[in-house]
């Protein structure tokens, strides 16, 4: 049988910025329509609206490379206003790798919504940050990352993300014990886990 060897992560640049929680959630990608920004956002009206949270605050946090993604931002700030959350919405644009770990450290949900991703090397910094991840139920970030709902919550429509993001966010105590096992689970994706992997698998194969 195979081995399987994912790529490592520098979490402890990402713990090193360790900071209280805010009511925040978080999303990191770049600004490009293929990304479904637009699933986020009407997630987070509906989430304000059927779970009563109304100090809640959407962060987006991504890159532009050209006039097409620039023009999507302002798409997203248009439906932002037409959704009434825009004075809810704070969107960070080409961002140091350090800036984005210190909002991810301040974040309390992360979500993530690719379908099929091959892995999701985002989801575990967010995990790092003690960010407990959303992802949907496809790909690295579902079934390699959060094992399938063990370290965080996944869904395959927009009632299962809102009803996933209130649970974390409007219950202390489930979010404290998922962000502490999230850190856990980040760890298992190091440079030090990685060389270790490493070893066991060149010693195996001697």
């Amino acid at each position: 049988m195979p081995k399987i060897l994912h790529s490592p992560i520098d979490v402890n640049r990402v713990m090193k910025y360790s900071s209280n929680k805010d009511l925040i959630a978080s999303i990191l990608a770049r600004f490009e329509y293929a990304k479904d920004w637009d699933f986020i956002l009407i997630v987070f009206k509906d989430l304000i609206n059927k779970c009563g949270i109304n100090n809640i605050k959407l962060y987006l946090i991504g890159s532009i490379n050209n006039n097409t993604d620039i023009r999507h931002v302002k798409y997203l700030l248009n439906l932002a206003e037409k959704l009434g959350i825009k004075e809810k919405i704070r969107i960070f644009i080409n961002l140091s790798i350090d800036d984005i770990y210190k909002i991810l450290n301040k974040s309390m949900a992360f979500i993530h919504v690719k379908p099929h991703e091959h892995l999701g090397m985002v989801v575990i910094k967010a995990m790092a940050a003690g960010a407990v991840p959303i992802v949907h139920r496809s790909g690295g970030p579902w079934f390699d990352i959060v094992d399938m709902g063990r370290y965080g919550y996944g869904y395959s429509s927009r009632e299962e993300a809102v009803e996933a993001l209130c649970r974390v966010l409007t219950s202390d105590r489930e979010f404290a014990r998922m962000s502490r096992l999230v850190v856990k689970r980040a760890r298992e994706f190091s440079f030090e886990k990685f060389r270790d992997r490493v070893k066991d698998i060149i010693s195996g194969a001697l």
